[in-house]
């Protein structure tokens, strides 16, 4: 997630230093730029809608109403008497809207009665500003218009009372977001859209700053379906590790050697057969756990089922082996304390590892890890709980013609 919030913070922080000179830009990008918000939004919708997300369309369409509704009432001076009202309201419904959209249940985009219960939502503001415009006694609207000082100098724009509920909305995410624990970039973004957005607040009468700020937000929000739909993609959803995708990908451009080192959970049927599949998740879970904590430049990935992978560049299985050795102990070490038919059931589960690297023999990816997993159906024989290395000769050899352990699976399953 570290990385997101580099992305972030640098686009931010261009959109923020960009903001100063939007009057020095050619002509052509400055007329495109009051078209970009709703070009950017019904990308970012479309995108939405093809990946079946509802939140992000609700957060795009928040963004461009506001841009919309100010655009509209032509934000020279804030002294307008439309904009008396309709600024300081926008400037508190806008961070609440935000909030509201990244909290409600993500649905989909067909549950279509939830959605337009969401929908209507937007309606119902509309008509409640209207209302205020034409109900709301003169001293609500002074309240509501009360600056945060008054010296005209003073940095802040914003009426008090939108800048009181932009500063809450924003601990709000902080918290949520310390509190997670698995935050979707998503999450992520929706606190960078406030700040941009609340910037952009800050400067109504300030030429395209605010279409500014809708437009890399519109963007963040778009890059950010991108990056969460990469991770479901890429990302084992139980055990959080990267999956056999991101497995192969990780082979791509690999031109030095490396090696593969192939895990599987010993009796791993019986135990769910016994304890039943939640539990089943639990050693799962457990061993990932344990599997990602591999150093010496090792990444680790679930190949599958009660399998994994562990890919080490630039390391030969002599470096490799002391190194799973130890993660293969620790697995044994490990307690699982669980209840199983009323009663506190407390085991340990092992695992049997091959490893095998890439020569000029085996030169393909699917070679090294058909070689290392013929090293694990070595080490099953050999009794489990336990590394062999591909090619040992201290390790009993394999049969001639004897195939992997996947290979006999497959076989098994199709005959």
């Amino acid at each position: 997630m570290v990385r997101h919030y580099i992305w972030l913070i640098l686009l931010s922080g261009f959109a923020i230093w960009q903001a100063s000179s939007i009057q020095s830009w050619p002509l052509g990008w400055q007329s495109l730029l009051f078209y970009a918000p709703y070009a950017v939004a019904g990308i970012g919708a479309f995108i939405s809608v093809f990946l079946n997300r509802m939140q992000a369309v609700l957060l795009l369409v928040s963004v461009s109403i506001v841009v919309l509704a100010l655009s509209y009432f032509v934000p020279t001076q804030l002294t307008d008497p439309s904009m008396q009202v309709v600024f300081p309201l926008l400037s508190v419904l806008l961070p609440l809207n935000l909030l509201l959209w990244v909290l409600v249940p993500e649905k989909g985009v067909k549950h279509n009665v939830y959605n337009l219960l969401l929908l209507g939502g937007f309606a119902a503001q509309a008509a409640g500003i209207y209302w205020v415009m034409q109900n709301m006694p003169v001293e609500f609207v002074t309240h509501l218009t009360t600056p945060v000082s008054i010296d005209p100098t003073f940095p802040i724009k914003v009426p008090m009372v939108g800048s009181v509920v932009i500063l809450l909305v924003a601990n709000i995410l902080v918290i949520r977001l310390a509190m997670m624990h698995k935050a979707k970039v998503l999450d992520v973004v929706v606190l960078f859209v406030l700040v941009l957005m609340a910037y952009g607040l800050n400067q109504p009468g300030e030429y395209g700053v605010l279409e500014w700020m809708a437009t890399i937000s519109g963007l963040m929000i778009m890059l950010s379906l991108v990056f969460d739909a990469h991770k479901i993609a890429y990302t084992d959803e139980l055990t959080g590790m990267a999956g056999r995708r991101a497995l192969f990908e990780s082979f791509m451009g690999l031109t030095r050697k490396y090696t593969v080192v192939m895990i599987d959970i010993d009796h791993f049927k019986k135990f769910n057969d016994t304890y039943g599949h939640d539990i089943g998740d639990l050693v799962l879970r457990t061993v990932s756990r344990v599997l990602n904590g591999v150093g010496s430049g090792g990444k680790a990935f679930r190949f599958g089922g009660e399998e994994f992978t562990v890919l080490f560049v630039g390391k030969t299985p002599e470096q490799v082996r002391p190194v799973m050795d130890a993660l293969r102990k620790e697995v044994e070490q490990t307690n699982l304390s669980f209840k199983h038919n009323g009663k506190e059931t407390s085991t340990k589960v092992t695992v049997s590892m091959g490893v095998a690297q890439k020569t000029k023999e085996m030169k393909t990816p699917e070679e090294v890890i058909k070689a290392a997993d013929q090293a694990l159906y070595q080490a099953k024989e050999l009794g489990r709980n336990r590394v062999v290395v591909a090619g040992d000769p201290s390790e009993q050899a394999l049969k001639k013609g004897q195939k992997s352990a996947r290979i006999r699976k497959r076989n098994t399953k199709s005959a």
